[in-house]
């Protein structure tokens, strides 16, 4: 009988050089540990911050992952880095190299190295966040020609990184990412009045400082809780302050070991306001939930949410559309029931840990076979 568990043995080397826990590494994590026990792995990253912290994280999801750390390659001249990439890849001879992009310019240096190598490579792309510089451009181009597999997180996602890379139209393949289960039966937070929900990190790009504009264009009693931390925390509890939003507006912080997912079937919405996004992993997770949702209309969410029948997609940059999309499913809880259970049935069908594992095996699978580039999937 055939399927993930059956098949030869494989050992993929995943290689990342993140410095936080976002979607793309939470992704990884869960991953790592549903893949069937055919598959080895060793988790490379880089020596410092973030091989001291983030890879280890992703690396302990998975009893027995051997981890390693190289130096970071600084740059063309930095010819010591590139040859200790080299021959820690001799060393492991892996199977499948997997590269795993939090942004489009992560890995370059480490990813050409191994592209020097017959080795299979798969990059995957888990945002379309621009790379820095033309140089950076033109190697992005360079390792994408030469990789077995090209793949992002979604279908937009992947023409935006084609559009803003350069690529070939059609050269970067899609494979949905999902996440576990969470939490449905749990009770709603205390508050009088309706309460929402953001989960993100403390970055501009997220769009929080959008969403407390928002909450201003907003009846009194509706409360926010954001739950997340990051660099930009102590602007977001100014502008709250600036805006007289203390008494509605929480910002609530978790551990790692805590999953905010857990949380989100106790709040009447779910709410993004980000500027940029890949496939957002707190949309799979309030989807799950059962949560009706309004998002800004970045990178693939309409991939996930139906604009009308599971959510509302409004423009980036609009706090008074945001709000108005927010009061307009507030107003309705047998809509939001509605699109709370249409959001589920689609999560459960694309969005979930385990079609994400059989989607990485068999990728993995068809590089060792040589059987070439994965076609990109469709909803």
């Amino acid at each position: 009988m055939s399927g993930p568990s059956s098949g030869p043995d494989v050992h993929v080397l995943v290689y990342t050089d993140a410095e936080v826990v976002g979607g793309a590494e939470m992704t990884m994590a869960k991953v790592l540990g549903g893949l069937p026990p055919r598959f080895t792995v060793t988790v490379v990253a880089i020596d410092g911050v973030s091989g001291d912290s983030v890879p280890r994280w992703i690396a302990d999801h998975r009893p027995g992952t051997e981890f390693r750390q190289l130096p970071r390659i600084d740059g063309a001249k930095d010819v010591r880095g590139m040859w200790a990439h080299r021959r820690l890849y001799a060393e492991l001879a892996p199977d499948v190299m997997h590269f795993n992009l939090s942004l489009m310019p992560s890995c370059q240096w480490a990813l050409a190295t191994a592209l020097t190598r017959r080795t299979p490579v798969l990059v995957v792309e888990n945002s379309p966040m621009g790379s820095w510089s033309k140089p950076s451009n033109l190697l992005k181009r360079v390792t994408s020609k030469r990789a077995q597999a090209h793949v992002a997180v979604g279908e937009r996602t992947a023409r935006m990184i084609e559009e803003s890379a350069g690529l070939p139209a059609g050269s970067v393949g899609t494979l949905y990412h999902g996440v576990p289960e969470v939490a449905r039966d749990i009770p709603r937070e205390p508050h009088d009045g309706p309460i929402i929900v953001n989960v993100a990190r403390h970055d501009l790009v997220k769009g929080i400082d959008v969403l407390l504009h928002a909450m201003t264009h907003l009846p009194d009693d509706v409360a926010l809780v954001q739950i997340g931390g990051g660099p930009s925390t102590d602007e977001l509890v100014a502008l709250r302050r600036e805006l007289g939003l203390e008494h509605r507006v929480e910002f609530r912080d978790l551990p790692w070991e805590q999953r905010a997912a857990d949380q989100l079937a106790g709040f009447d919405l779910f709410v993004l306001p980000s500027r940029i996004e890949g496939l957002p992993v707190t949309i799979m997770e309030a989807m799950l939930a059962g949560r009706a949702i309004v998002s800004t209309d970045v990178g693939s969410v309409r991939e996930q949410i139906t604009d009308g029948e599971t959510g509302l997609i409004v423009a980036p940059e609009d706090p008074e559309a945001l709000a108005a999309a927010i009061a307009e499913l507030l107003a309705d809880p047998d809509r939001r029931a509605e699109m709370g259970r249409r959001n589920r049935e689609t999560a459960e069908r694309l969005f979930t840990v385990e079609a994400t594992v059989e989607r990485y095996v068999t990728l993995y699978d068809g590089l060792v076979a040589n059987t070439g580039r994965p076609l990109p999937s469709t909803r």
